[in-house]
């Protein structure tokens, strides 16, 4: 990554005392003023500097969700790059308030920290970037408990949080927060897309088991398959819960198969989930169907061949032939000397549309930038998206895909499309945005 247009690794580790570590290079980036309106004590890092100011992310680089962490890394600072620089979707015009010579004439730099995959790590290295580094925003998170830390060290602070990859359904219902917004699709619409495509394969043969992870995403991907299944006459023949970091699921599966299911659903992210889907080709076989409701490329990758006829969905694919899809996978190659994943476009995106949302704006006042990212339509290669004003999810296309047969895969393709739907979606006042009862307050303090 350009030196020039990142701040580098100040959070190489968030110690119990909250020590920067590995920090080079002055701090005065983004930092508060030593003079502010009255107004202003409510944001921690605004009025931003006269010259600079700070994206701040964090992404897990080590722990169960560690290989993701490194695309969503790259996807940030790629972003940054173009915003100071020009270049991918800046240049395409995407987002028209961006010219690539900074943004509201200062130079963006980016701060980077380690969650570890923890969501306490990852709240301290929230609070290190905000209080420490100035950040006027933070990206990423990795996990839905995640993004939930994230979110109560940032709303009090008024500091937006672009939440990256969490796709539990709690962050955009019941745990809604004024400054948090969601880009990834959550439980409610990966069930939704994936029940029909199921109902339609089978005819019939209805049964399913389910293992999910002892996290929010794992309660809330398992219950929304459920319902959605059961809407479907599908008929749940048991359920079991592992910890996050389980490595070995003999028992579960052999408990699973017991029940002579015709789907058997892994609710699970990273590593946990390459490992039971491994442990899944072993137990089941070839006569049941594996889903896993939400992929990654890193855990297909991970998986290897047992991805075969492994159907789930996935954020994004540089694969679809889209111009925006194509011209970000050019310049990611061209930078990084590989292909993004769907975590690095979900990263990329995220702080691009921050930064347009600064110069509509015409301000880093925080609760204008709210504003203008709520009700925004925009594109990230798949068509027309909407960031919805009444629960921060955007309502977007889902891709449906299934893993090829092990002897067409390659190390950078294993799995195809099924469908890309646009039918997942749910209204303000339907279950989980329903449960979304106060965003709270645009200035942090007020009522």
């Amino acid at each position: 990554m350009r030196e020039s247009t990142t701040r580098r690794d100040v959070l190489r580790s968030a110690a119990a005392s909250g020590a920067l570590a590995g920090l080079t290079g002055c701090l005065g980036g983004g930092g508060a003023q030593t003079e502010t309106p009255a107004e202003n004590t409510a944001f921690a890092s605004y009025p931003v500097g006269e010259e600079t100011v700070t994206f701040g992310a964090t992404v897990p680089q080590s722990g169960p969700f560690g290989p993701d962490g490194k695309d969503q890394r790259r996807g940030f600072e790629l972003a940054v790059a173009h915003v100071n620089e020009g270049g991918g979707w800046v240049d395409a015009d995407l987002f028209g308030a961006l010219d690539g010579d900074g943004l509201r004439g200062r130079t963006v730099e980016a701060a980077v920290g380690d969650t570890k995959s923890s969501p306490s790590t990852a709240a301290t290295v929230g609070q290190e970037l905000i209080d420490r580094e100035g950040a006027i925003m933070v990206a990423g998170g990795g996990s839905t408990n995640t993004a939930k830390k994230l979110l109560d060290v940032c709303q009090p602070r008024g500091v937006v949080h672009m939440l990256g990859f969490a796709p539990g359904t709690n962050v955009t219902g019941t745990d809604c927060r004024r400054y948090g917004f969601q880009e990834m699709y959550n439980a409610t619409m990966a069930a939704n897309a994936l029940a029909p495509v199921l109902t339609a394969r089978f005819e019939g043969r209805t049964d399913f088991y389910q293992l999910h992870a002892s996290s929010d995403y794992g309660y809330t991907q398992a219950d929304q398959f459920r319902q959605r299944m059961q809407d479907e006459n599908w008929n749940e023949t048991g359920t079991t819960e592992t910890r996050v970091g389980t490595e070995n699921y003999e028992s579960q599966l052999s408990a699973a198969a017991d029940t002579d299911p015709d789907v058997v659903v892994l609710n699970y992210r990273g590593i946990d989930g390459a490992n039971a889907v491994q442990q899944a080709e072993q137990i089941l076989g070839t006569d049941v169907t594996v889903v896993v409701p939400i992929l990654s490329r890193s855990l297909a990758s991970f998986a290897g061949s047992a991805i075969e006829g492994v159907l789930g969905t996935i954020a994004w694919d540089q694969s679809i032939d889209t111009p925006l899809s194509n011209s970000l996978a050019e310049s990611y190659r061209a930078e990084y000397g590989s292909l993004p994943s769907d975590q690095a476009q979900l990263a990329y995106g995220q702080t691009l549309q921050y930064a347009a949302a600064v110069e509509r704006a015409g301000t880093f006042r925080p609760p204008d930038v709210v504003k203008q990212l709520e009700g925004a339509t925009y594109a990230m290669g798949m068509g027309s998206e909407t960031m919805r004003a009444c629960d921060h999810q955007a309502i977007r296309p889902v891709p449906i895909v299934e893993g090829l047969p092990a002897s067409e895969q390659t190390e950078t393709r294993r799995y195809e499309f099924v469908d890309v739907t646009r039918d997942a979606a749910y209204g303000c006042e339907e279950y989980p945005a329903s449960n979304c009862y106060d965003l709270g307050p645009y200035v942090p303090g007020e009522e």
